[in-house]
């Protein structure tokens, strides 16, 4: 044999064996990750009502408009509104609500920047006072809520801030850490894993409507490696990180 044959010989072993091995880091680093079994976003919601219904006389949005705080949503005529002016009551103003006593019509507002999730006003028909006649869900801080089933072992490997991938319904992914961790069993007798991720890419403007309260996604979140290949698992995924293959 000679010296080029032996060469391609050994150059061959150590490509399949390095292949192995990159292969084996990638194995074991699947095995230490678990995918949601339901998630969604939330994000803080402002309900809007009062102490007064009444028939609606204008609507101003619909479930899904952008409002700003103070933005007028729609405005009612309130026969017990009327009735308490008349018994001498003097009603007031809140940041929901502008009361006008002489027309005996209540205006309400958007109480933050946000969109409307949701509306029960249509013009002619009786809203109910003490009830949820709108909902507002506010611009700024979200989160997913994700649910996992692990096994005992895994779950001692869950830890706060851990790393977690958001996929988000347009397949596009988001970092994000674990900020808490519940657990409860389900109708079935199952242990449900209940986590919340924090990403600061679920503000980002540009992802606004994949980020509404309730969005269904995807989770998938690193447990913590206690095999002996913790170690170079990493290192691998730091250079693949670097040279931009992960």
């Amino acid at each position: 044999m000679t010296w080029i044959n032996r060469l391609k010989m050994w150059g061959g072993i150590l490509g399949v064996a390095a292949l192995t091995f990159a292969l084996t880091l990638l194995f074991n680093q699947r095995q230490s990750q678990v995918a949601s079994i339901t998630a969604s976003v939330d994000a803080p919601a402002a309900m809007v009502g009062s102490s007064y219904g009444g028939v609606v006389t204008e609507l101003n949005v619909r479930a899904g408009d952008a409002v700003t705080a103070g933005d007028p949503l729609f405005t009612l005529t309130s026969l017990q509104l009327q009735q308490d002016i008349g018994n001498g009551l003097k009603p007031i103003s809140t940041e929901a609500y502008a009361i006008d006593p002489e027309a005996g019509t209540i205006t309400y507002h958007a109480v933050s920047n946000g969109y409307i999730a949701s509306i029960e006003a249509k013009p002619g028909t009786f809203l109910a006072n003490g009830g949820a006649m709108a909902v507002v869900v506010a611009d700024g801080e979200r989160t997913v809520t994700a649910q996992f089933e692990l096994e005992p072992s895994d779950y001692g490997r869950v830890e706060q801030g851990a790393g977690a991938r958001i996929v988000l319904p347009n397949n596009q992914t988001v970092q994000g850490t674990v900020a808490g961790v519940t657990v409860n069993t389900n109708d079935r007798g199952d242990a449900i894993t209940h986590v919340t991720i924090e990403s600061p890419a679920l503000t980002d403007p540009g992802l606004s409507t994949l980020t509404r309260l309730d969005t269904p996604v995807t989770v998938i979140m690193d447990l913590r490696d206690d095999g002996w290949l913790a170690g170079p698992t990493e290192v691998l995924l730091a250079f693949l990180t670097k040279i931009g293959l992960r």
